[in-house]
């Protein structure tokens, strides 16, 4: 295993896969409900932990039943059959959620460029006010 090969995080929490699909905690408990595919481990105390792999299989359900607009009978038969239109909508929510990554990570990356001009007329003026700044300072001390 090379040295220098970030370190991949194995488990999630249920706040982290709710932000990232855009949906309530609540909505992936009861989920996790209906679709025994779904299995995050569990601590003592009831605290989930996600595999990549349970947040792969939210993720087609949540492709199935919000975007496609399945219900919930119709999602559990999809994922469990896994041929076909299952396993073609878990590997176009499995695409979509790597462009989506690699898109938030690309605005991660960029700052936002200030043009030359914007910078020197906001030079200007802070100069302009430092002067006038100066001048009150001035006054005021004599």
């Amino acid at each position: 295993m090379p040295l220098n090969k970030p370190i991949q995080k194995q488990y999630f929490s249920i706040s982290e896969v709710a932000s990232t699909l855009g949906v309530n905690a609540s909505l992936l408990r009861f989920w996790e409900k209906e679709f025994t595919q779904i299995k995050p481990k569990t601590n003592a105390r009831g605290k989930r932990s996600y595999t990549l792999n349970d947040i792969e299989i939210i993720r087609s359900v949540y492709v199935l039943v919000k975007e496609k607009g399945f219900t919930l009978d119709g999602a559990r038969n999809a994922l469990k059959a896994r041929k076909g239109m299952g396993a073609e909508i878990a590997n176009e929510a499995r695409l979509a959620a790597q462009v989506k990554r690699s898109s938030a990570e690309k605005k991660a990356l960029e700052t936002p460029a200030i043009k030359e001009e914007n910078r020197k007329e906001a030079v200007k003026r802070l100069k302009k006010i430092r002067a006038e700044l100066l001048t009150l300072r001035a006054e005021i001390k004599s």
